[in-house]
């Protein structure tokens, strides 16, 4: 009876699943332990719990503890724990556990902020260190027996799929900047199509958008990634230019951006697969756009490479099957061997934006044995006496159209002759004689 009254309350999560998986890792239960067995008041805080509330296995377990960071070394060190002083100016030490690593943080508050980083106080007081988290959802604590510990509702709003600054939101946002994207990714993790924004929350953002400005470029591409995959993202985007926010995050620089191609790809295609460029391509008009942003969002060569395919072949998939199949075809056997794993990486990324290619295309280039054009400059010099120079390519690009327009079928003397034939056509001197 005892532990089904528990269940019954909001304030305990004892019989979650997910709260059951961790609280039995043998790894969790030793942190516990040690700190507790000093004295020390521990809890599992962040976006563990809220990923427990919501029946998903958290990727991470953060902790957080009244003990001091020279006391969780000397904890560590005694109990034969490996650990790195991650960020001890922070009270952060990450914790390496039966191979699995856990960040420890001594409860804290800010001091002092310049709208990015913070000077903290450390605090024995479990609210206080909640006070100074960004969304109510992040801010909630449980301890070793599965009792939650919510200062300022994010149980409720969590299940009310709301999206809710801890306190007075200018005052979250003045703290770090980075808050304003943090809020829209958690609205399209969190929220659902019956939910619009927060009015209060709108206004202060809008009212602090000059923030932005100061925060890293490639801290911006981190939350934009993950908000143009996650759920509505394109009512996020448009409300984020409806108040201004574009400008202020280099969206704004590129005039009209494509809302109704992203809108379609978000809705269509298998975005939970795609990578984040992929989906931020379509707001653009061109390649050189997406040069522009992939350099200013400081991206890897990797995301630039995607986002300018998905740009120059998407017009492709347009194509009847057979078409779009040779386009790409062709474009495989023009790519050198060795930048062909960068071609499928691209080609993975269209198939998933194009719903109306799946994976169809994609499986029949990875599957297809790809031909060796048979014929190498050095033929044309020794069969066909034609010089060293510019022309060796010229007709080896001939040779290779009529090879490529025959299905890859033609043999090496017959692309001989077609290339001779060719040149005697084009009558081109050669060297004072005609080929």
């Amino acid at each position: 009876m005892k532990h089904l009254f528990r269940c019954m309350s909001s304030r305990d999560i004892s019989c979650y699943p997910e709260w059951i998986k961790i609280s039995n890792s043998p790894s969790v239960k030793r942190i516990f332990q040690l700190f507790q067995l000093k004295g020390h008041g521990i809890r599992i805080v962040g976006g563990a719990v809220r990923d427990v509330l919501q029946n998903k296995q958290p990727k991470d377990v953060d902790f957080a503890t009244t003990a001091h960071p020279n006391e969780m070394i000397d904890l560590f060190e005694k109990n034969g724990i490996k650990y790195i002083p991650t960020g001890l100016q922070h009270g952060t030490i990450t914790a390496l556990v039966d191979n699995v690593c856990y960040e420890v943080t001594t409860l804290r508050t800010d001091v002092q902020t310049d709208g990015r980083h913070a000077i903290v106080e450390f605090t024995d007081d479990f609210k206080a260190d909640a006070t100074r988290r960004d969304l109510t959802v992040n801010a909630m604590g449980v301890d070793h027996e599965g009792i939650l510990y919510d200062y300022y509702h994010g149980f409720h709003h969590l299940k009310d799929k709301t999206v809710l600054f801890v306190g007075n939101p200018a005052d979250r946002i003045k703290e770090d900047y980075l808050r304003i994207l943090r809020y829209f990714r958690f609205f399209g993790r969190i929220s659902d199509s019956r939910h619009d924004f927060d009015a209060s929350t709108i206004e202060a953002i809008s009212d602090n958008r000059n923030g932005l400005k100061s925060i890293s470029r490639e801290r911006i591409w981190l939350e934009m990634q993950k908000i143009v995959v996650g759920n509505h993202a394109y009512k996020i985007i448009i409300k984020m230019r409806n108040i201004g926010l574009l400008d202020h995050i280099d969206l704004g620089n590129f005039g009209n951006l494509c809302f109704d191609d992203f809108k379609r790809v978000h809705e269509t295609g298998k975005r939970a697969d795609m990578k984040g460029i992929t989906l931020l391509s379509y707001l653009f008009h061109g390649t050189d756009d997406i040069s522009k942003i992939c350099k200013t969002w400081k991206m890897s060569s990797d995301e630039e490479y995607i986002g300018q395919f998905i740009k120059k072949h998407k017009h492709a998939v347009l194509q009847e099957d057979h078409l779009m199949l040779k386009y790409f075809k062709d474009l495989v056997v023009d790519t050198p061997k060795h930048c062909r794993h960068k071609l499928m990486m691209g080609l993975k990324e269209l198939s998933l934006s194009e719903t109306s290619v799946g994976d169809n295309l994609y499986n029949q280039i990875q599957e297809w044995d790809v031909p060796v054009f048979p014929i190498k400059g050095t033929d044309l010099i020794n069969e066909l006496s034609i010089p060293k120079g510019p022309l060796i390519q010229k007709y080896l690009m001939k040779g290779k159209e009529k090879w490529k327009k025959e299905g890859y079928d033609l043999e090496r003397e017959d692309i001989l002759k077609y290339v001779k034939k060719n040149g005697k056509r084009k009558a081109m001197i050669l060297k004072g004689r005609i080929f």
